[in-house]
């Protein structure tokens, strides 16, 4: 027979034994975290070459940020892999969790701002950047690349503070 005391709730389904699992735990918070810090340093990376792209030297792009920009950006998209490993770790988290806390909600409103302005400004602006031939054509949307880039850090930092905060 289970003991009651080693159940822990996971919204409505109940995780038995979930204590037992704290190496499990422990895999899926690394993962959450090197996600989080790979895919938004990405996009603050996209952003200080968008930086350099909208600076008038000479009319054309840098060699430096010409290459950068001829890659495709593909670590910036393990941004969508947060909130499945935030959840993984949520379901096997020792003292046990709901999502239904404020701290866990608000995470993933911060999140959601944040996938949605690396989808609808950051990765059509490196789009855009890759296929312009010269500074003055890419000046537009490298700035608006940079200042998106800019609104994920400090919403990455915000995310940062509630998930280590976690107020109830």
């Amino acid at each position: 027979m289970r003991n009651l005391g080693d159940d822990y709730r996971l919204g409505t389904v109940v995780v038995a034994g979930a204590s037992g699992h704290q190496g499990i735990y422990d895999a899926f918070v690394a993962l959450h975290v090197i996600c989080a810090v790979v895919g938004f340093g990405s996009v603050a990376l996209s952003g200080v070459y968008g930086a350099a792209a909208r600076r008038p030297e000479h009319q054309s792009p840098a060699e430096e940020t010409t290459r950068y920009f001829q890659s495709r950006g593909r670590p910036e998209l393990l941004i969508l892999a947060v909130p499945l490993f935030g959840a993984a770790a949520l379901g096997f988290r020792p003292e046990g969790s709901e999502f239904g806390q404020v701290w866990v909600i608000g995470g993933l409103v911060v999140w959601m701002v944040a996938a949605g302005l690396l989808f609808a400004i950051v990765r059509p602006a490196e789009s855009r950047i890759r296929r312009s031939g010269d500074r003055q054509e890419a000046a537009r949307p490298a700035t608006r690349l940079m200042w998106a880039a800019a609104a994920c850090d400090v919403l990455f930092v915000i995310a940062l503070a509630i998930m280590v905060t976690q107020p109830p």
